[in-house]
């Protein structure tokens, strides 16, 4: 499981940041804190997910040239967040994060794999510091434990799939451990900004390998992330707007003590504004977008290492509108849309794959029913579209292009049906 400090969580739909983050996609609502001291809450939430896809080619989409493409993945992500106040000054929040995933692909030109596993545990703990009049200092600290699978068999390497087609793309990596310190600052009665940074370290570890079924195991050593965030909460009336901006310097990757390369700085937008029509209807329009400098990688002329003269890194944009109607005190229905755009083919240095350059809508409704004060399911649907572009044939620096790599415009299509609780006690 790929890790981020739990303010930088937000950004990660993103899938710029190439560090998803897989068993803390289960969303958890937490329950508001006791104002009577030592009052504790807890909030334990899971969600059973099924995504089918079909398209031109199998994924990666560079192996084969084969047609149909198909792959499926039941996937069950579960976190319990326990939050209370000691005394009156200090607010603690501990959060566990984990699931379990089975995977299967049965595509043409022997494309074909299958994986049942549970991914990595993430353990996460924050402290705020009430005290202090208008600002709320905090500090986090968050880890991941590699519970999950990160070596593959022959028989399984087919179910690890383009993150843009399933949930979860990769089912393990190393011990990941950061630090975050931040505070919340009133700038007013209806204004909050966010200010953090914080440090990842994560911990390396074998993969099969990067090259190909039959190789020795790859040993991964990602580089360490040192991030950077401010954000902005406005309440006007029936509006709620929300503006923030986060920019992460990695550190260099390395596969088998060999320097692989260097990501270039990557820095995001993000924002939302919800407008709440009466007590009834209420709908969020969400935008983010991101752009990542220039790599350092090695090249073989010099020897050594040099910036790219292109820029081989993608630009991302997402936009998403939802809208909710609470029928009664019991039943909510609502309905979504969302467009995303990679505008080129991205390394993802964690794991030595590519996400291939592409543009997917996906639009969607779920119904929620509060069967109890503290208890409420949640049944979802949504059909995507991805189309994929067109990439021409790889170069290699010092080397060239290599022939018949180029891979033409393919389109894929797919389901997303999930079901899910929440228990407050």
């Amino acid at each position: 499981m790929k890790y981020l400090p739990l303010w930088a969580c937000a950004f990660c739909a993103s899938a710029a940041l190439h560090i998803p983050a897989y068993a803390a996609d289960a969303v958890v609502k937490a329950a508001q804190a006791s104002a009577v001291q030592s009052a504790w809450t807890s909030v334990f939430d899971i969600e059973t997910r099924y995504i089918s896809w079909e398209g031109t080619r199998g994924s990666p989409t560079g192996y084969t040239a084969g047609s149909p493409g198909r792959g499926s993945q039941f996937y069950s992500p579960f976190a319990l967040q326990v939050t209370g106040q000691p005394n009156t000054d200090i607010k603690v929040e501990f959060t566990a994060r984990g699931g379990w995933v089975d995977a299967r692909q049965s595509s043409a030109g022997g494309l074909t794999g299958s994986l049942q596993t549970t991914t990595d545990t993430t353990l996460s703990g924050t402290v705020t510091y009430l005290a202090l009049p208008g600002v709320q200092p905090f500090f986090s600290l968050n880890t991941n434990l590699p519970t999950g699978n990160r070596v593959l068999g022959p028989s399984q390497v087919a179910a690890r799939m383009d993150p843009d087609l399933v949930e979860v793309a990769g089912y393990g990596e190393g011990f990941n451990i950061g630090p975050t310190f931040g505070a919340n600052v009133g700038l007013g009665e209806n204004t909050l900004m966010t200010l953090s940074m914080g440090y990842t370290h994560r911990g390396q570890f074998d993969r099969d390998s990067v090259i190909g079924v039959g190789f020795p195991e790859s040993r991964m050593q990602p580089g360490d992330a040192t991030s950077f965030n401010a954000q902005l909460t406005h309440q006007a009336g029936s509006w709620t707007l929300v503006g923030g901006a986060t920019y992460i310097w990695n550190g260099a990757s390395r596969l088998d003590g060999v320097f692989m390369t260097q990501p270039g700085a990557l820095f995001s937008l993000n924002g939302s504004a919800a407008y709440a029509w009466n007590a009834q209807h209420r709908s969020t329009l969400a935008a983010s977008w991101s752009t990542q400098q220039v790599n350092l990688t090695f090249d073989p002329n010099l020897p050594g290492n040099v910036l790219e003269p292109l820029n081989s890194n993608s630009d991302t944009a997402r936009l998403a509108f939802d809208h909710g109607y609470q029928i009664n005190d019991t039943w909510t229905l609502s309905g979504n849309a969302s467009w995303f755009r990679r505008n080129a083919n991205a390394y993802r240095a964690t794991d030595g794959a590519f996400t291939p350059a592409k543009t997917k809508w996906s639009v969607g409704g779920s119904l929620k029913a509060q069967v109890a004060r503290n208890v409420s399911v949640t049944l979802k649907g949504e059909r995507f579209w991805v189309h994929e572009h067109d990439k021409p044939d790889v170069i290699i620096p010092g080397f060239g292009a290599i022939p018949d790599t180029g891979i033409p415009r393919l389109n894929y299509t797919g389901w997303i049906i999930a079901l899910g609780g929440t228990v407050a006690f």
